[in-house]
């Protein structure tokens, strides 16, 4: 059968990279696309210098070998890539290989790049494979636009205008619509475009989409079905074993989340957040030769990878107190500082992990040192840590005999996090780990009331128009609390609420903006947050700011 050559497209104005650590097939592919009138092609022989050279330019196509040597792999290259931003959605990044393994082709197909190729191939069937994918992908350019300006209204109008010419690719518009909705935490409407779809036919992304929705409204046994029912129907979607998983957690089932992140990890071992969260299910299962391996794996893949993190460092050195060697654990924490020299937190962390170990292995001496050294590097770090951090550090103040310090501690964490029933639980448990169970929950509860009735009392003011009130209520509660996201949200709201009413204050913009931005980092996706940051936009606009 004789292949259609005839141009769709001219790529004539088109910037190539083409990334193979092999000089010959970068030179073959590099002739290639010069046939296709391309002028502007670069080369690049591994994935630091493919990173750097995405960093410097847009590229519109990616041509990107899977196994590049030492260093990062092609999988690596698309995680790293699309996490730092360097890919438009206009651009095309098509993994191309020799190997077909199906753990190799599962990792490469679950980071989803636009195509994948397996060697060989010729000139015409690349360019056929480049001209559909980039004819499709026009069809998006006015939307993503939008999207780009986060004129999400705008950018849903615009697949409305689409969906309603019936293109040949529908389903991807009525997708994308769904997703925008979610993104603006509109989940009702987004249910609405998945059901639809699936009134006319079988799509499993509308299934996905239908379980994600039922999840975000807290049904879970129904999206623990709809997952379920779409991984019987495809063993392969690892996508739907993450979400199964994180369902399961909220029913309480940790077993059944553990082992189904374990049948992910067979399918795809290569995906590094996953092997984390298996880690941490394991640990919480008290499973350590899983937890070992999972961490041990995540260290691994790590190596070249955007999300390499002291912590799997640590936690593979907590499993194995239970599983080897407490001296490996120790050579582990060792290796940790070897690959993060520079990083005050991670050294913090492992001084902190030494204690432990060396208080299990009843070396009694050197524990009460390495307590001493992590304790005063807590001094330094206190306001960059995270909270599970400072609850090891509150636990060993505790232990070791300063009380009043580590109940301060815990108190300001749960203040800060008083909505948090994840952590919250994780404070008991570790309360009760030392022998302070009914003390914990009462301390909990106590501070846990103290910010419900203060962030009631401020609500209040607003209520009845108190509003200079109200401001300096949640301005002296950011004093004592300032992490608290409910605290910060609603500082932000009656600021904005104020300065609607009274006109623009520089003082209380900038206050308004470091609330936000701390509720986005703690909740990029909250609905509230989005309507206050379209509220501050607007009153910005207007004549009054």
């Amino acid at each position: 059968m004789r292949i259609n050559t005839k141009p769709l497209l001219d790529f004539t104005d088109k910037k190539f990279l083409i990334v193979d650590d092999f000089a010959d097939l970068r030179s073959m592919l590099r002739n290639m696309v010069e046939s296709y009138g391309v002028s502007e092609v670069d080369g690049v022989g591994n994935g630091k210098e493919a990173l750097n050279a995405m960093e410097r330019r847009d590229y519109d196509v990616i041509l990107c070998d899977y196994n590049l040597g030492d260093g990062k792999d092609g999988q690596q290259v698309l995680e790293e890539a699309r996490h730092r931003g360097f890919l438009k959605y206009s651009t095309v990044f098509m993994m191309i290989t020799a190997e077909n393994t199906k753990q190799m082709v599962m990792g490469a197909v679950e980071y989803q790049p636009d195509d994948y190729m397996s060697k060989p191939f010729n000139k015409h069937v690349l360019r056929q494979r480049l001209e559909k994918i980039m004819l499709r992908k026009s069809d998006f350019e006015e939307i993503e636009r939008a999207i780009k300006k986060k004129q999400f209204p705008q950018a849903i109008s615009l697949c409305d205008q689409k969906i309603q010419a019936n293109p040949h690719n529908l389903s991807e518009f009525q997708k994308c619509k769904a997703e925008l909705y979610v993104e603006t935490g509109q989940f009702k409407e987004a249910e609405a475009v998945y059901n639809e779809v699936l009134a006319h036919k079988d799509m499993p992304w509308a299934w996905m989409g239908m379980g994600r929705m039922a999840y975000l409204s807290g049904d879970y046994e129904k999206a623990r079905d709809i997952f379920t029912e779409v991984i019987g129907n495809n063993k392969n979607n690892v996508e739907a074993y993450d979400w199964l998983s994180r369902t399961l957690v909220q029913l309480k089932d940790m077993e059944a989340a553990e082992h189904c992140l374990f049948e992910a990890t067979k399918l795809s071992p290569k995906a590094i957040q996953r092997q984390m969260v298996l880690g941490d299910l394991a640990l919480g299962n008290k499973h350590y030769g899983i937890a070992e391996h999972a961490f041990k794996k995540a260290v691994q893949i790590g190596k070249y990878s955007i999300f390499k993190s002291p912590d799997n460092y640590i936690k593979q050195a907590k499993a194995m107190l239970h599983t080897s060697s407490r001296k490996d654990a120790l050579r582990v924490l060792k290796k940790l500082r070897k690959d993060f020299p520079l990083d005050g937190q991670a050294n913090f962390h492992a001084t902190l992990c030494e204690y432990s170990v060396l208080a299990e292995m009843g070396r009694v001496h050197e524990a009460q040192n390495a307590f001493i050294r992590a304790a005063s590097q807590f001094d330094k770090l206190a306001d960059q840590l995270p909270p599970e951090l400072v609850l090891e550090i509150a636990q060993a103040y505790i232990v070791n005999g300063d009380k009043d310090k580590g109940t301060a501690l815990i108190k300001d964490l749960v203040k800060n996090h008083h909505e948090d029933e994840v952590l919250l639980e994780k404070i008991q448990n570790g309360l009760s780990e030392i022998g302070m169970e009914e003390e914990g929950k009462q301390l909990i509860s106590e501070s846990r009331d103290k910010v419900v009735r203060l962030n009631n009392q401020g609500v209040r003011y607003v209520q009845e128009g108190r509003l200079e009130e109200a401001i300096a209520l949640f301005q002296e509660a950011l004093e004592d609390m300032p992490d608290n996201k409910t605290i910060n949200a609603n500082t932000a709201m009656v600021l904005i609420k104020y300065m609607e009413q009274r006109g623009r204050d520089d003082a209380y913009l900038r206050l308004t903006r470091k609330c936000l931005e701390m509720v986005r980092t703690s909740s990029s996706g909250d609905a509230s947050l989005i309507r206050l940051q379209e509220r501050l936009s607007r009153l910005l606009k207007s004549r009054a700011a």
